[in-house]
């Protein structure tokens, strides 16, 4: 998947929160709007900054979300 793809996921499905489109080289600050939304305040959003690449943090917001995939 494409960080566009990906991107306008979240956008898609939790736009009615204040989550904007960005840039593939700015993906840490959408990674930061997302762990900030109150959709998600009763989980441990990781924080994007402990992750070099945006597909590593995705994989593990998508674990803590969704639970671990078999």
């Amino acid at each position: 998947m494409s960080w566009e793809d990906y991107n306008g996921n979240l956008v898609m499905y939790y736009g009615k929160e204040p989550l904007g489109q960005y840039p593939e080289e700015e993906w840490m600050i959408a990674a930061a709007q997302v762990a900030q939304l109150a959709t998600f305040a009763n989980y441990p959003v990781p924080n994007p900054e402990l992750y070099t690449e945006w597909q590593e943090w995705a994989r593990d917001f998508t674990q803590i979300i969704n639970g671990p995939s078999s």
